[in-house]
């Protein structure tokens, strides 16, 4: 039987690819284990900076084909300042830090994690302190690069207005983080026609990757709960199609996304509160 050497020399230059991948992935673990006898921040910080690590060389030991587009790219372009656009990024500061401050007003203390309405209260100002710190963040970022004649896209796209968890995760949170997870985890599957498994996949992806920056700052059950916090997220966008969710009235399509964040967000924000020791 005959084989068609470029057929070859593409499955040869594909598994080159993933051995490099199986030995950042290594390199990782070996790296994070030599992390135990640092302080949890310290550890944390590591743990973020090998993810990232982890996140460019699968981009760069891409083929061209699988590589993000330049419409997915976090680019830095040169810039004027813009009056409008420094007022309203220095007005959303503001805004988020006053709420952010609200928020750690209200969060309870001492904690009582016995009492119910103590404990909602206190996973309620987690999910203010992360969108608020989120916000801020983004913000105080892209005012230092306008201040240096340089303009970022936007991380997020106002969030709270998804009119689907899908579209949530998809095209208003993180955009750079899901940008990735669809081209090297959803797209290969989703070709072969294994859409679900794809979606599984990226949600699965995602959690090992949060996961991972919190296992070595608190332990296994936080990272675990922060997995099952994605891998429901998945779950749920596979009924949302089925529902046919674009169909919904916008005001009861955006409660449902809204339910099902705020239902299942105690498992991602309760590792992040803990590790600030709220």
């Amino acid at each position: 039987m005959n084989s068609d050497p470029s057929q070859i020399q593409m499955g040869n230059g594909r598994y080159r690819i993933l051995c490099r991948r199986v030995v950042l992935l290594v390199v990782g673990l070996l790296v994070a284990s030599c992390f135990a006898a640092l302080k949890p921040v310290t550890r944390t910080f590591l743990a973020v900076v090998s993810v990232v690590v982890l996140m460019v060389g699968v981009e760069l030991t891409a083929d061209a084909e699988s590589q993000l587009s330049r419409r997915e790219r976090w680019r830095i372009r040169r810039a004027p300042m813009i009056k409008d656009r420094v007022v309203r990024e220095i007005g959303n500061v503001l805004v988020h830090a006053i709420l952010f401050r609200i928020a750690l007003l209200i969060l309870p203390r001492p904690r009582a994690p016995d009492h119910f309405m103590s404990e909602i209260l206190r996973l309620s100002a987690g999910v203010a302190l992360l969108y608020t710190a989120v916000e801020i963040i983004a913000s105080v970022i892209t005012l230092l690069f306008l201040a240096g004649g340089y303009s970022l896209p936007p991380v997020h796209r106002r969030p709270i207005g998804a009119r689907s968890v899908g579209e949530f995760w998809g095209e208003r949170w993180n955009i750079v983080v899901s940008a990735w997870l669809r081209t090297f985890v959803f797209m290969p599957v989703a070709r072969r026609n294994h859409c679900v498994l794809g979606i599984m996949l990226a949600f699965l992806a995602s959690g090992v990757l949060h996961g991972w920056l919190i296992l070595f700052a608190i332990g296994l059950w936080a990272a675990l709960s922060q997995v099952l916090f994605f891998v429901i997220q998945g779950v749920a966008i596979l009924a949302e199609n089925r529902l046919r969710i674009h169909e919904w009235p916008v005001a009861v399509a955006r409660a449902w996304t809204l339910l099902i964040l705020l239902a299942t967000s105690p498992l991602f924000i309760d590792p992040g509160l803990r590790f600030f020791g709220l």
